[in-house]
């Protein structure tokens, strides 16, 4: 987890990296309130958005993926 460069409204969160799991499907399980708590020292009840995404630009690579609906639910 690390700030986003371009705004002090949003951390990045890596929750995969590298190719261990190259061509296969993942399900992916966060719990958002945690992660902002985490990375922002503050609870909260309700969010604006969130942002899922595959990005290469550091690493000179290139990557592919498909994503299906993020679901939420509460705790």
């Amino acid at each position: 987890m690390w700030p986003n460069a371009f705004t002090s409204n949003a951390h990045m969160i890596a929750v995969q990296s590298g190719e261990s799991a190259l061509g296969g499907m993942m399900t992916e399980k966060r719990n958002i309130r945690d992660d902002w708590k985490l990375a922002f020292g503050e609870d909260i009840e309700e969010i604006d958005a969130v942002a899922i995404m595959t990005d290469t630009d550091n690493s000179g690579q290139w990557a592919r993926a498909w994503y299906g609906q993020p679901r939420f639910s509460a705790r």
